[in-house]
């Protein structure tokens, strides 16, 4: 046996104790914790701005709550023809001329606030949590009402310079600029939270529908 033949028993040769190039391939055992929860959305109540989501989910809300009252205002007419002629003059005005201005006329005001509040300034858009879009309505409902009490206060002012006294003046003043606005504007703020709620999940739907998927 000559000095180049190793023999058993000498020790490890070097170089052996070294890992192989395989090692390194070999990947890290992985953890089985998922990943970390996402954040929870936040958005404020006010976010000034303008955009076709924005003026459609604000259309969508409004309009169907003047729908709302067009339908119950038609009932209630239709109702009440059977026993009275729709357009006699009761008092000065018919009942077709009292629907209108109940149904259009005097919440003209309300609508059209609400509508430039949540198209403008506090939207109602599906990426937005649904508690925050409440808010944004009854902020909606808000300037309605606000909207209502200007145009009372306007028509009161007018009517109490034709009171006999003073007294009369002011509660003619504090029924056309402060109950009636809110007579009116607290049933139609509900109605918003509803037809924004419809809304909401509408455009959130439509938003996450693919293009040229078929609608169930």
């Amino acid at each position: 046996m000559t000095d180049e033949q190793p023999t058993a028993g000498r020790g490890p040769v070097p170089g052996h104790d070294q890992p192989g190039p395989g090692w390194g391939a070999v990947p890290p055992p992985r953890s089985h914790v998922g990943p970390p929860p996402a954040a929870p959305v936040r958005a404020a109540v006010v976010a000034p701005g303008a955009s076709a989501l924005a003026t459609t989910g604000a259309a969508l809300t409004v309009v169907s709550v003047v729908l709302v009252e067009f339908v119950a205002g038609l009932v209630g007419l239709v109702g009440t023809s059977t026993i009275v002629g729709p357009f006699r003059s009761h008092g000065g005005t018919s009942l077709v001329e009292a629907f209108v201005q109940s149904v259009f006329v005097t919440r003209f005001p309300f609508h059209l606030a609400a509508f430039l509040v949540l198209a403008f300034l506090a939207p109602v858009v599906p990426r937005v949590p649904l508690p925050v879009v409440l808010l944004r309505v009854l902020l909606a409902g808000a300037g309605g009402t606000l909207a209502l009490a200007l145009v009372g206060l306007v028509h009161g002012v007018a009517e109490a310079a034709g009171q006999g006294t003073v007294g009369q003046a002011l509660g003619r003043l504090l029924v056309d600029a402060v109950t009636t606005p809110v007579q009116i504007g607290l049933p139609l703020a509900l109605m918003l939270l509803g037809s924004s709620t419809v809304a909401w999940l509408w455009l959130g739907r439509a938003r996450r529908r693919p293009s040229g998927a078929p609608r169930a």
